[in-house]
């Protein structure tokens, strides 16, 4: 089968809308508008980019990315309408949906509070972002995933019992217990987005 790795760092970039939000808020300034509205007036790209601070680039680069956020969601939500497998019944299921959290107070609320004035803080901040979403996806870590607990997903580890009986992590919208029965689509060999039928 096929990696969704694409589908991964899009998740990854999902499960970091937290903290763009509040990089978003932070390094808001109200000089950036003034001068995007003199170049409107004067058309002079040159004085525009000379006024374009780190905070600047921090602030527009959040805001596309908390876009990029909002359209992956909406793929997520209307892309997953075929492809899903034969009921199936689980079993052993456990609750992981402390995951969520962990990745939240370990990786993004450290971040958070980083000074964006600076073009080294800025490069930093790139760094660790860009870092944290490669050790995610190489370690199969992204269903841990804050923006989705938000969301209402949660994520499970049970036996799903389909053709043979085999582990899973769950990400589904609700709960799941050993009476339920799903439908689901696998992200990668030990991950799957099940819908519970009942």
């Amino acid at each position: 089968m096929k990696k969704r790795t694409g589908l991964k760092y899009a998740l990854y970039i999902l499960s970091l809308w937290l903290l763009f939000i509040s990089l978003f808020i932070m390094s808001y300034d109200k000089n950036l508008f003034i001068s995007i509205s003199t170049y409107f007036s004067n058309k002079d790209i040159a004085t525009l980019l000379s006024k374009i601070t780190p905070k600047n680039i921090v602030f527009i680069s959040s805001f596309i990315m908390i876009i990029a956020g909002f359209l992956i969601f909406l793929y997520l939500l209307f892309s997953f309408n075929s492809g899903w497998s034969v009921t199936c019944t689980v079993s052993d299921v456990k609750n992981e949906s402390h995951e969520h959290l962990e990745f939240l107070t370990t990786y993004v609320m450290p971040l958070v509070f980083t000074d964006v004035n600076s073009k080294r803080t800025m490069l930093n901040l790139l760094i660790m972002i860009v870092a944290i979403g490669m050790i995610y996806v190489k370690t199969n870590r992204f269903y841990s995933n804050p923006s989705l607990a938000l969301l209402g997903f949660r994520i499970f580890r049970a036996k799903i019992n389909d053709r043979g009986i085999k582990d899973f992590v769950i990400i589904c919208h609700g709960e799941i217990d050993n009476k339920s029965i799903i439908k689901y689509i696998k992200l990668d060999d030990n991950t799957c987005l099940a819908k519970i039928i009942k």
